[in-house]
């Protein structure tokens, strides 16, 4: 739902340079477990994603603002199901972007001083997706799992045996991005095994959440 959502926001306006995301599902893990696939999706398609930091929204406070507006002017809590919710958000958006007069900037409107709120340069192309750009990112970081008392750990729906002596123990794993494969290593270091990358194409274009 989300994806589609975002693919007719791109179709329509052109793809961003970034998007900036709070830590939450879909685009966040509250945990930093892990980076969501919704994210990696973005990332593949050469979008920056950038995380706000966590417990901080006076770091994001422009759009905690928008936020606060958007709800007053919605009255979201008289609108009488999700749809009719969305077509309000839509409606005061097009008018806060195209007729609002902002004081603080000479009582322009938005779409006069950011002219890519229209549309940016960047038409959609589901070609520019590139799975290698996703790799590339996740190798840029670790992640660490606790064994179970069967001796396997998972991330991303797959799961990998570590051997039963190291139960309950806290390993790293990290990706390979030349191999697309994970890597396994023990509190001291050290390797202990190497498992291919099932992250596909199909996956992160397909993202069905729970």
């Amino acid at each position: 739902m989300v994806q589609t959502e975002l693919i007719s926001i791109f179709k329509n306006h052109g793809v961003p340079r970034c998007i900036k995301v709070d830590n939450g599902r879909p685009f966040g893990d509250p945990l930093l477990e892990t980076v969501p696939p919704l994210a990696l999706w973005l990332v593949g398609l050469g979008i920056k994603v950038i995380w706000n930091p966590p417990a901080t929204p006076q770091d994001n406070a422009k759009v905690e603002r928008n936020q606060g507006v958007m709800a007053k002017w919605t009255d979201f809590a008289n609108c009488k199901n999700a749809q009719d919710l969305q077509m309000r958000l839509w409606k005061e958006a097009e008018f806060y972007n195209y007729h609002f007069p902002i004081r603080r900037l000479g009582h322009q409107k938005r779409i006069e001083i950011f002219p890519k709120l229209a549309h940016t340069t960047k038409e959609w192309n589901p070609a520019d997706f590139k799975l290698n750009r996703v790799f590339i990112f996740l190798a840029k970081g670790a992640w660490q799992r606790k064994v179970s008392s069967s001796g396997q750990i998972s991330l991303y729906a797959q799961r990998f045996s570590v051997g039963i002596d190291y139960k309950h123990q806290i390993v790293s794993i990290k990706l390979d991005a030349k191999k697309r494969a994970w890597v396994i290593f023990d509190a001291n270091g050290k390797q202990i095994r190497i498992q291919k990358c099932t992250i596909s194409y199909n996956a992160l274009w397909n993202i069905v959440y729970s």
